[in-house]
């Protein structure tokens, strides 16, 4: 189930029947269902313009768009099977773009969401394979990129030139960096950062393509930086020094000096069918001056790093982190993860929020408000609005 992004209409689909659903809020007569048929149905999103409905077939047979207004359907033939991020909206949504494969070739295919008619078809002799796609923040610049770390390549494609204005091959200019796993822009679109499968990520200038900065995973924290910041999640002695066990509500985090410290490394989930461990929460703040991450390796571990001093805070949990959210103001950041738990981290370091005791459950997702001064954190059965203390 989900909301049209102008609030004006619901979806509720079923995955397993290829049917999707749709409801008017203001007209509650009006409904419409669309069925996919015999080519079954993966996925189904809204459009930016909340006008149609994007939904993939199985197997990545199609992409159909359905017209909520003159009720017609167009296609998208030729999807690539094999890429996560095949599809891709620019951040204004006037244009979709798709990795396709035709004659063993893949390519790129840019639409105009007014239409749906094709813009551009860009012909990437120049890479192996295209495994991803991603729109600059000014919708100017496509990234095109191979991950593999055989022939690992990032192309940049200008929509206002019409070409590509540059090729980054990491073998080339930076050889530390094997394979591409996934890139992502800065809010401000002045870095792209690239992620690789080796644990590390790249900084890129957006004028002159060149290395500014990097980070790599390390698993040991050592004394190289005396600025670097270790905060541990432990049991608070005073409150369970005459209890056999301490509950949520008795842990507390501290900071840490001891050096040298190894990060312990999380267990493989029997679930997860691919063999490469890869970072799962990769998010820049809204100011762009940090980036917090967490990799499958470490689930319990948050990298945060400061991008102007090059310096980092550490955050060890006792549980998996499950989200983290970036207040949409300030630098501020909230943690989750399998616990009861929340902690908030600011400039100034890291402080765990008081809970109502209503709460007794994991929050498994929250919500800023667009001021910054109020949060809604979503638990299993329950929700709570958390009012913030600005304290940057």
């Amino acid at each position: 189930m989900e909301w049209s992004p102008n609030s004006e209409y619901i979806l509720c689909a079923n995955i397993k029947r290829a049917v999707v659903q749709v409801y008017s809020v203001h007209y509650p007569q009006w409904k419409c269902k669309l069925t996919e048929g015999s080519a079954g149905l993966q996925s189904v999103a809204w459009s930016p313009d909340s006008k149609c409905i994007v939904t993939i077939a199985d197997f990545n047979i199609q992409i159909s768009i359905w017209n909520l207004e003159n009720l017609t359907v167009s296609h998208i033939q030729n999807l690539k099977t094999s890429a996560f991020n095949k599809l891709h909206f620019n951040p204004d949504g006037k244009k979709l773009a798709v990795i396709v494969t035709e004659e063993g070739q893949d390519n790129v295919e840019i639409y105009r969401t007014d239409n749906w008619k094709l813009s551009r078809k860009l012909i990437c002799e120049r890479l192996h394979s295209i495994d991803g796609i991603r729109w600059s923040p000014n919708n100017e610049l496509l990234c095109i990129w191979c991950s593999s770390p055989a022939e690992p390549k990032l192309l940049i494609y200008s929509t206002v030139l019409e070409k590509p204005v540059v090729a980054f091959t990491p073998l080339e200019m930076y050889k530390e960096l094997k394979g591409i796993e996934s890139v992502e822009w800065i809010p401000s679109g002045q870095l792209l950062a690239v992620i690789g499968l080796n644990e590390l990520i790249i900084l890129l200038n957006y004028i002159t393509w060149k290395p500014l900065s990097q980070l790599y995973l390390d698993p040991v924290i050592r004394e190289c930086n005396y600025l670097t910041k270790v905060y541990k999640e432990c049991a608070d002695l005073e409150k369970t020094s005459n209890k056999r066990f301490a509950s949520y509500e008795e842990y507390v985090v501290r900071e840490i000096h001891e050096r040298p410290i190894f990060i312990e490394i999380g267990k493989k989930d029997d679930n997860e069918n691919f063999s490469i461990a890869k970072i799962k929460l990769f998010e820049f703040s809204t100011c762009g001056q940090y980036l917090a991450l967490k990799h499958e390796l470490y689930p319990t571990t948050l990298w945060i790093w400061n991008i102007c001093t090059d310096y980092l805070d550490y955050l060890l949990l006792e549980n998996p982190i499950t989200a983290i959210k970036w207040n949409p103001v300030h630098p501020q950041l909230l943690v989750f993860s399998e616990c009861t738990r929340v902690y908030e981290w600011t400039q100034k370091g890291i402080k765990s929020m008081p809970m109502s005791k209503n709460m007794t459950r994991i929050i498994v997702d929250a919500y800023w408000h667009p001021t910054g001064e109020k949060i809604a954190l979503c638990g299993y059965n329950k929700a709570m609005i958390y009012e913030i203390e600005n304290a940057c």
